[in-house]
């Protein structure tokens, strides 16, 4: 179903009089009419001590309450590979006393990134949300920004980063030295290495992202399997012309459990950025003026749909 204004959106739109931002809310609108479908996808391999007091967290009488009272309807993904310590049989044990919590067991230990592409996969063929979450399963990302960051996206928002490094937000005074380098190192390096000029925090994990602008990328398609895909993503987002917003949370180091993230990860960070930033350079160069006109027009026809 088209929006009533295509036609004259398209037309000078097309020849760059006017641009789409005033258009994307009235779809959204459109999209977003009556109960919001949400889903939080939470990524897991031995978050035994973990992943029930999170969902806990989530579906607490409060947050119901505020789910409730603007029709929101949550959902929770875990996308387990296969735990040794048993975290899929603590969500299984959890899902009898709730049916909104759903679980997707993979055989083995994939990444962060390949889990991620299978959930949200997973989600879109199946639960049917409106907007999809990416969370951490550790508690490091508090539930109390939920409803803040679906509030940005029934706004306008495409895509809202859960932000450690705009203006509110906050990372762990005790992060040492090496940990405080390589979250702001590799934050800056990605930003200077794609352009990312407007984006305060491309490497966190606690995003809200709008279902209908993601099906529109490839998940598969970005063929990377660790963290590294936070930015593979958002950089798709942004070469879609998304509409990307922060909000500051603070970042909480996990008490339990022990991180997940390797040496390799910051090597796959490394040469997938710099393969992007190359990518992005080479396009520059080759294109061209019909060309441009076309991706302007495929921009236009992506805002004016209802999916």
């Amino acid at each position: 179903m088209y929006c009533v204004y295509k036609p004259f959106c398209l037309r000078f739109l097309y020849y760059g009089v006017i641009d789409m931002t005033g258009y994307k809310n009235y779809c959204l609108l459109e999209e977003l009419r009556g109960m919001v479908k949400v889903c939080i996808i939470l990524p897991t391999y031995n978050e035994s001590m973990n992943i029930e007091k999170l969902l806990d967290h989530i579906f607490s009488e409060h947050h119901i309450k505020e789910y409730d009272a603007r029709s929101i309807q949550m959902n929770v993904l875990v996308v387990d590979d296969n735990s040794p310590d048993k975290t899929a049989e603590i969500v299984k044990r959890y899902q009898k006393k709730n049916p909104y919590v759903h679980l997707l067991s993979r055989k083995e230990k994939q990444g962060l990134g390949a889990a991620y592409i299978h959930g949200m996969n997973h989600a879109m063929d199946n639960l049917g949300p409106h907007i999809l979450f990416e969370m951490d399963a550790d508690l490091s990302h508090h539930p109390r920004y939920i409803i803040p960051m679906i509030e940005k996206v029934k706004s306008g928002a495409d895509f809202v980063i859960g932000s450690r490094y705009v203006k509110g937000g906050s990372i762990p005074n005790n992060w040492g030295f090496a940990r405080t380098a390589i979250s702001s190192v590799a934050n800056t390096y990605s930003k200077l290495m794609l352009g990312l000029k407007d984006v305060h925090d491309c490497t966190g994990g606690f995003r809200a992202i709008r279902t209908s602008l993601l099906k529109n990328i490839d998940l598969m398609s970005l063929n990377v399997k660790g963290y590294v895909f936070q930015i593979s993503l958002l950089n798709q987002v942004i070469l879609l012309g998304g509409n990307i917003k922060e909000v500051p949370i603070a970042f909480y180091d996990r008490t339990d459990g022990v991180s997940k993230m390797r040496y390799n990860d910051i090597l796959e960070v490394g040469t997938v950025v710099f393969m992007m930033s190359l990518s992005k350079r080479l396009g520059r160069l080759s294109g061209n003026r019909s060309s441009l006109a076309l991706e302007r027009r495929s921009q236009v026809e992506k805002y004016l749909i209802r999916y």
